[in-house]
């Protein structure tokens, strides 16, 4: 019998062998889509999960209120350590952890790294595979822990313990001079999907040496650290824990009046990934993604899965209703419900194993090349390792087996045989249920070209969007004092590309800081730069009204201010706003001389702030800024470095393009537009061979009508209305239903991801509406045509 059942299987794969390689390929496309989204969402899941056991640490962290918002913040003020372990308890370990960029040299080779500090009892807390060495070197001032990947690159070994490593550190007096350190061990590398990329780490009493700042040391309120962890090892003392945090409150407060917090809280590590993304924080050193990486695939999954299997249920419908008679002999003959059942079932079974098949090896090339638009991806497709993948794959084959052929295979069993050979039994193709499918994949379809539409279109809105700024042609490099600055500038004034070198000591997008000031009776918190000469030009910021600083000048240092547009806004000033007097913290008295264009620092993902530009001298400088034409950017760049080692043979050149800084925003947009260009499209190819797949079963089935209609001289058009007239009522419907959806949930979506996006209008929904009908038009116009010119008299001979 189950002989019987393969070869009545082969027959109607060989019969029906275009719709069922439709089919295949379209399931195929669903199920590799759904491996992405299961790898994706499963590296996802097990972030910081390489650290065994954290089920007991927490990290301390603060809210702060102000002007009517909430923020949330990762750092700790830098004592609150100290005065933790001396006056509470039920705390076993703490540690703190920080993270600043260093120059690093092994042997002859110089490189920029960030480089973490922690303290001893880092790696008590956290769980690290040691391959060489012992912790215990941690404790040791004089040692360095590396990664495996550093020992591999830079010393050509893992085994690097006792090799001697240099940090180049900037003194106060801005000479650098080199801090010498034994590598005490060599830690495994942790994968990207954790908290802690960590190269190179040290006691965290060595993060003295390189802290400039004199007021910000280890017993000041004023200064911060990066995060600070603790370990209870009872979860009953969690909450007395965070309430007596809150006695220290005050104390940070009293220092920093002008950045008070509310209140400390403690964020468990096992969550804290998660909930930092949902809720963002500040001030976060550790490892993060957005969330849009891991949503985004798992929506477009689900759609194509369900759009390939409304097209595989339709398809089934269709094919199926031309095997009536087989039903009918079958059970005059004996045959039991249950076995028909299990052979239609068994039939759904195998095309979604053969769509299986196509989809694992499309997998193949789909999850590198969703892995390759996120750097931080680590996706790895192994069907041997993961225990999970493999229960997913089996119950992704029989789930669709059972939506995709359940109700061809129950419904069409269920006729009485003497119906059927009777010929009064008639299924398929034009039920209720066939047109809610085939809406549903109208709707579906739809909603993806919208989606397409609709963040390609924004895409190439925020790419021309005016940030205040020059987004490209800008490099900035990191340097220690004046006499830095003049002796690279002067290296570098040979180079004619170059347009303008200026000096600065904030630059937009990567250093700002913000403090509260105050109008009359209004007080506000801003964003203050403190820049150069020459750097409005540089970076190509617009002067609205008034004037840039004069060169040198000690009033201008002192008491001359330019503020944006949205400073202007926030304090209502209606009036000319040139000769504005503000106060800053509560003493400096500042004048308006100028306004220049709203100044987006963080791109378009959250609300412009008001900004504020002080003028510095070249002895604050910070950073060299150059300007050069686009098309140039990339030679100047490798000539800049060139410069460099000349000129600072003992650090690392670290010269960082405008495009670069940019580059977050820019990556999302791209990647986003990318897979909803990806869903569109195979959404309205398997909307397309679909419909193809159900006009031309439903010619097959009205032959017989269209030729009666011929012979009583029915015209051709008369002919492909009455073919088509319930796809296209069933489009209008589903162009209403989809088109709705679809501008909700682009404006939705855009909306949860940025601040200022180009929202879908209704020109770009009629470009939609009608790409889905020209689709449409193609899918089923040829094939109708066809039909309808064929000569009658064959046409009746073969009915």
């Amino acid at each position: 019998m189950f002989k019987n059942y393969l070869l009545i299987t082969y027959r109607r794969l060989i019969k029906n062998k275009l719709f069922i390689l439709i089919n295949v390929f379209g399931m195929g496309i669903a199920i590799a889509c759904c491996v992405v989204a299961y790898v994706n969402l499963d590296y996802y899941s097990k972030w910081d999960k390489s650290f065994g056991n954290t089920e007991n640490i927490y990290r301390v962290q603060f809210i702060r209120e102000f002007q009517n918002s909430i923020e949330r913040y990762g750092a700790s003020p830098m004592p609150l350590r100290s005065f933790v372990q001396q006056n509470m308890k039920g705390i076993s370990q703490t540690s703190r952890y920080h993270s600043t960029y260093g120059d690093i040299r092994i042997g002859d080779e110089v490189f920029g790294t960030q480089m973490a500090f922690a303290d001893s009892s880092f790696f008590d807390l956290f769980e690290f595979e040691l391959k060489y060495g012992s912790f215990q070197n941690f404790g040791d001032r004089s040692k360095i822990f590396i990664s495996d990947e550093v020992a591999l690159k830079y010393f050509n070994k893992e085994d690097a313990v006792d090799e001697p490593v240099t940090q180049i550190i900037l003194g106060k007096d801005g000479v650098r001079r080199p801090k010498e350190f034994i590598v005490g061990g060599v830690f495994k590398k942790k994968p990207w999907n954790s908290s802690f990329n960590i190269q190179i780490i040290t006691l965290f009493d060595n993060f003295w040496d390189v802290n400039l700042d004199p007021d910000l040391g280890e017993l000041s309120w004023k200064g911060f650290t990066g995060a600070l962890f603790f370990q209870v090892d009872n979860p009953s003392d969690v909450s007395s824990i965070a309430s007596q945090l809150q006695q220290f409150v005050k104390p940070q407060n009293k220092v920093r009046e002008d950045f008070k917090i509310t209140a400390y809280y403690m964020q468990p590590f096992a969550s804290m990934m998660k909930q930092n993304r949902s809720s963002r924080v500040l001030d976060n050193v550790l490892g993060t993604v957005p969330a849009e990486a891991f949503t985004m695939p798992a929506i477009m999954a689900f759609l194509l899965l369900l759009l390939a299997c409304f097209n595989f249920t339709n398809t089934s419908i269709a094919i199926s209703s031309k095997r009536l008679k087989e039903i009918g002999v079958r059970k005059v003959m004996g045959g039991q419900r249950y076995q028909l059942i299990s052979q239609f079932f068994g039939e759904n079974l195998m095309l979604c194993f053969f769509g299986l098949l196509v989809g694992l090896a499309m997998a193949d090339w789909l999850v590198p090349a969703y892995d390759s638009l996120w750097p931080w991806l680590e996706l790895k497709l192994s069907y041997t390792e993961n225990a999970g993948f493999i229960l997913f794959l089996v119950g992704l084959l029989v789930v669709t087996a059972i939506i995709a052929g359940s109700y061809p295979s129950l419904y069409i069993t269920s006729y009485e045989p003497v119906s059927i050979l009777k010929g009064t039994a008639k299924f398929g193709g034009t039920n209720w249920f066939t047109r809610l499918l085939l809406g549903g994949q109208f709707v579906i379809s739809l909603l993806a070209i919208i989606m397409s539409v609709a963040f390609y279109n924004n895409g190439k809105y925020q790419q021309e969007y005016d940030l205040g700024f020059a987004k490209s042609g800008v490099i900035s490099t990191a340097i220690s004092d004046e006499g830095s600055f003049n002796t690279y500038r002067d290296a570098l004034s040979e180079n004619k590309d170059i347009k303008i070198i200026s000096g600065t000591k904030n630059h937009i997008a990567t250093s700002f800081y913000k403090d509260p000031v105050k109008y009359e009776s209004e007080m506000r918190e801003v964003d203050i730069m403190d820049v150069g000469d020459n750097y409005f030009d540089a970076m190509e910021m617009t002067l609205l009204a008034g004037r840039h600083f004069e060169p040198n000048s000690e009033t201008d240092r002192k008491e001359s201010i330019i503020v944006t547009e949205e400073f202007v806004q926030v304090f209502g000033w209606k009036d000319d706003p040139i000769g504005k007097r503000i106060v800053l913290t509560d003493s400096i008295q500042l004048y308006v001389i100028g306004v220049v264009k709203n100044v987006y620092n963080q791109a378009l993902f959250a609300p412009v702030k008001p900004m504020m530009i002080r003028y510095v001298f070249p002895n604050e400088y910070e950073q060299l800024i150059v300007s050069v034409d686009s098309e140039n950017i990339s030679e100047v760049n490798a000539f800049m470095g060139k410069k460099w080692k000349e000129v600072f043979p003992n650090s690392q050149y670290n010269g960082l393009r405008m495009d670069a800084v940019l580059q977050e925003s820019n990556d999302l947009n791209k990647n986003v537009v990318t897979m909803f260009g990806f869903l569109g499209f195979f959404a309205l190819l398997m909307t397309g061979i679909g419909l193809y797949t159900l006009v031309s079963l439903n010619i097959i089935k009205k032959m017989k009508q269209i030729g009666v209609r011929k012979v009583l001289g029915a015209s051709i058009f008369n002919i492909v209305w009455t073919i088509n007239l319930e796809f296209i009522i069933n489009l209008t419907i589903s162009i209403a239903i989809g088109g709705a959806l679809g501008y909700m949930a682009a404006n939705s979506l855009m909306d949860s991801v940025w601040e200022y996006y180009l929202k879908l209008n209704f020109a770009g929904l009629a470009i939609c509406i009608m790409t889905m009908i020209l689709v449409v038009a193609i899918a089923v116009g040829k094939k109708a045509f066809n039909a309808a010119g064929l000569n009658p008299t064959e046409v009746l001979r073969n009915e």
